[in-house]
C-alpha cells in the first residue's frame, strides 16, 4: 500500500516532467514549493532526484541567490542544503561571511556554543538577523548534535565582524610569537600595521599616503611569508590558516583603498574556498552558500580580477556545480538599505519571460543564447549577460518571492 501511495504521489511530477520543454535545449522538472520551515519538515526530497543524480558526483556545490533578501530563495536553499547534507554526503558548509570570524565561531561551536546565539555582529547580517537566515544557523546547530555534523567555515576575505575588530590582532600577535617573533620586535612597523588593520575592518576606504600604503603591504607580505612558508598540517588557527587571513587582509586593503579599481576581494574569496576544501577539509564534499555574483562561473572584471566562482571553476572544473535562483514576480528586501523592492517584470527576450508561474528546476543541454535578467534582478554591472549553462549549471525558477523578515 505504501508503495502504491508513493507512486500515486509522484505521478503528477512524473507526468509533468514528460511535457515538452518550454525552451528548446532546456530540461525541466517541476518542484515542490519551498516549505515555510524547511529544517522541520519531514521531506523525502523525491522531486530533487534529477538534481541529486548529477550533484552526487560533485566535489563542491554552490547555492547562489539573486539577492540576499528573498524569503523563498533562502528557504529553498535550506531545503537543498538538507538534501545535499542528509542524502548525498556533503558535510562542509562554506558561508559568505568573514574567514577569520567564521573560523573563530567554528571553534566556539566545538566547545558547545550556539551559532545562532553568536551570529549577530559576526555573521553577515542578512543571515544572522533574518528569520530565514536564522533557520540556516539553527540547522547547523542542530546538526552538531547528530552523528553527521555539518562543519562550518567562511570564505569572505572582507573582514568586518565584531571578532575581527576586537580580537583578530591579539590572536595574530600570539600566532606571530610562535612562528616569527622577530617581526614583533619592529615595534614601529607592528604599531602602524595594527592601526591600518583596525581601519580596514571598519571598512574605511580612505587610503593612507602612498609611502604608508607601501610600508603596510610590505609588512603584511612578511607576515604572509612567515605563515605561508610553514609546512605543518593544515589546521583551524594554524599557520596555513593565518596565511589565508593575512592574504585576505591584503585583498581587503587593495580593494578598499582603490575604491575597488584594484578589486581583489573575490580573488581572495575563491582562494579561501580552495584552501578550505583542498586542505582543511580535504576528502570532504562542500556546499558554498553566497550571492550568485560571487559564485557564478566565467565572471571577471579583468584578467587579474576574477570572481570567486571562476576561481573555483578553474580549480575543480565540472566537479564545481552552481545552482542559481530566479523569480518571476514579488518583492525582496534590499540588503543595502533594508527597504522592500519589487521584482521587475522579466523583459521580453529573456528566459524568465518564457517561464510559467510554477516552481521549476531547469538545466540547459548547452549554454543558452537566451539571457536571463540577471543578478539582483538586473544585468546592470555584469560584464556579460547572465546565462543558464554558462554561468550556472542549474536554475530554480520561483513564481514569486517575498521579503525576508528581519528579527533582530
Amino acid at each position: 500500500m505504501k508503495t502504491l501511495l508513493a507512486l500515486l504521489t509522484a505521478l503528477p511530477l512524473l507526468c509533468a516532467a514528460a511535457e515538452p520543454p518550454l525552451v528548446a535545449g532546456v530540461q525541466q522538472w517541476p518542484l515542490r514549493a519551498a516549505p515555510e520551515h524547511p529544517a522541520d519538515v519531514d521531506d523525502d526530497f523525491a522531486d530533487l532526484t534529477p538534481l541529486g543524480d548529477k550533484l552526487a558526483k560533485a566535489q563542491v556545490v554552490a547555492l547562489g541567490e539573486q539577492t540576499h533578501g528573498g524569503s523563498e530563495e533562502s528557504r529553498y536553499k535550506l531545503r537543498l542544503l538538507r538534501y545535499l547534507h542528509e542524502k548525498l554526503g556533503f558535510d562542509v558548509l562554506l558561508l559568505e561571511s568573514g574567514f577569520y570570524d567564521m573560523g573563530r565561531l567554528s571553534q566556539a561551536m566545538s566547545r558547545g556554543q550556539s551559532l545562532d546565539a553568536l551570529a549577530p555582529g559576526n555573521v553577515f547580517y542578512m543571515y544572522a538577523n533574518s528569520a530565514e537566515g536564522r533557520e540556516l544557523l539553527r540547522y547547523v546547530d542542530q546538526q552538531r548534535r547528530t552523528r553527521n555534523p555539518l562543519a562550518l567555515a567562511g570564505i569572505d576575505s572582507q573582514h568586518s565582524g565584531n571578532l575581527a575588530r576586537t580580537e583578530m590582532l591579539a590572536d595574530l600577535q600570539t600566532a606571530l610569537g610562535r612562528i616569527a617573533p622577530e617581526l614583533l620586535n619592529d615595534e614601529a612597523a607592528w604599531a602602524d600595521y595594527q592601526q591600518r588593520v583596525l581601519a580596514l575592518v571598519a571598512l574605511d576606504r580612505q587610503p593612507p599616503p602612498a609611502a604608508q600604503r607601501s610600508r603596510f603591504l610590505a609588512f603584511n607580505q612578511r607576515l604572509q611569508d612567515a605563515f605561508c612558508g610553514d609546512r605543518s598540517e593544515p589546521s583551524l588557527g594554524g599557520p596555513a590558516w593565518w596565511c589565508r587571513v593575512t592574504a585576505s587582509i591584503e585583498a581587503q586593503a587593495r580593494s578598499l583603498w582603490s575604491n575597488d579599481r584594484d578589486y581583489q576581494r573575490d580573488n581572495a574569496m575563491g582562494a579561501n574556498a580552495v584552501w578550505l576544501v583542498d586542505q582543511l577539509f580535504r576528502g570532504h564534499k562542500a556546499v558554498v552558500w553566497a550571492h550568485t555574483g560571487h559564485l557564478a562561473k566565467g565572471l571577471q572584471r579583468s584578467a587579474e580580477q576574477l570572481q570567486a566562482g571562476e576561481i573555483m571553476n578553474r580549480r575543480w572544473g565540472t566537479s564545481y556545480q552552481v545552482v542559481n535562483f530566479t523569480a518571476l514576480s514579488g518583492s525582496y528586501l534590499d540588503y543595502v538599505d533594508l527597504k522592500e523592492k519589487p521584482v521587475p517584470a522579466p523583459p521580453a527576450g529573456s528566459l524568465e519571460a518564457r517561464l510559467p508561474a510554477q516552481t521549476l528546476l531547469l538545466k540547459a543541454n548547452s549554454p543558452l543564447t537566451l539571457p536571463q535578467y540577471g543578478v539582483d534582478y538586473s544585468v546592470t554591472g555584469l560584464p556579460v549577460p547572465a546565462r543558464l549553462g554558462q554561468h550556472w549549471d542549474w536554475l530554480i525558477a520561483l513564481p514569486s518571492v517575498t521579503p525576508v523578515k528581519m528579527t533582530r
